[in-house]
């Protein structure tokens, strides 16, 4: 269960399947899951502020309103699939927002155009 009521997450989603990940040298192919998606999020969001600042603009600061307001048509939804743990069929993705994948994936190209033409 989740408080529907309240600040919900996942905010965002990513693909997060087939990751190499070096640790302490050694390479560990096949890593998926939060610890892959988090990171390829973070890195989109870098990339968006880079393209501010070389329009001279500031970096985005906060995304929540900005996600749940204006940039949310700027990801993609995810409409199917679940999220299967622990014997359950865990939370599935439907139209909008959902437990499973929040907002959705980031559509990249359509990001950069809409940070691109903000203030």
């Amino acid at each position: 269960m989740f408080n529907a009521s309240g600040r919900a997450y996942p905010d965002v989603a990513a693909l997060s399947s087939g990751f190499l990940v070096v640790s302490n040298l050694v390479p560990m192919p096949g890593v998926a899951g939060t610890s892959c998606a988090a990171p390829t999020f973070s890195g989109i969001v870098s990339l968006l502020n880079d393209i501010r600042l070389q329009q001279g603009k500031a970096p985005l600061g906060f995304l929540n309103p900005l996600l749940y307001g204006e940039l949310a048509g700027h990801l993609n939804d995810v409409t199917n699939g679940c999220n299967p743990n622990c014997n359950s069929d865990g939370f599935c993705a439907q139209s909008g927002w959902d437990a499973s994948t929040g907002l959705g994936t980031p559509n990249y190209g359509s990001m950069a155009d809409f940070v691109a033409s903000l203030p």
